[in-house]
């Protein structure tokens, strides 16, 4: 498949160009959810939202090639947003600041390392036992809660609860960290 062609192709309204992007990508999607431990009656929104950001936006992709890569960051974000519990409702705009600007290719690696470092930080910031469980969850995504119980010494019932507070205070140090670089460079 001509992943290119394909988008090209979806972009002016191929019906068969689209149902063959949903069936070549589709379960890639799935698999980030299920990363995600996204419950399965709100995968379909996820992937919904995913697919209409795309169709809303298609005209607007630079790098037609890169779809899949493009379809897995945007299903990663709305997933991220479902499990901290940020907007219950998908947005459907806002698809600019998640597509490839012009001459930002060179520095994607930086961007990238830049992100993990302030991940980084932010994790060391977490409380030991917050960190541990993000770290197994991270490290093991198909560990079921038995398991990390055993492992981390935590009741079964205290891994969703602290699950979803350590994402909850990641996501506002992540934050913090954003506003604070902002300012100083301003």
């Amino acid at each position: 498949m001509d992943v290119a062609t394909v988008v090209r192709d979806a972009r002016d309204g191929d019906e068969r160009a689209w149902r063959t992007l949903v069936e070549a990508y589709g379960p890639r999607l799935r698999l980030v959810a299920r990363r995600f431990r996204i419950p399965p009656d709100q995968v379909g929104d996820l992937l919904q939202a995913t697919w209409l950001q795309l169709f809303s936006g298609i005209d607007r992709l630079q790098c037609p090639e890169a779809v899949g890569a493009w379809l897995a960051v945007t299903m990663r974000r709305f997933c991220l947003r479902a499990v901290t519990g940020r907007d219950r409702e998908c947005p459907v705009t806002g698809m600019d600041e998640w597509l490839p600007q012009p001459g930002a290719a060179p520095d994607a690696g930086l961007l990238r390392d830049e992100q993990a470092a302030s991940v980084r930080r932010a994790l060391a910031r977490l409380p030991e036992r917050q960190r541990r469980l993000l770290w197994q969850m991270a490290t093991d995504p198909d560990a079921r809660y038995a398991e990390i119980s055993a492992r981390l010494d935590m009741p079964v019932g205290a891994i969703g609860p602290t699950r979803a507070r350590a994402l909850g205070r990641l996501r506002r140090l992540l934050l913090d960290e954003e506003r604070a670089t902002h300012f100083a460079h301003r």
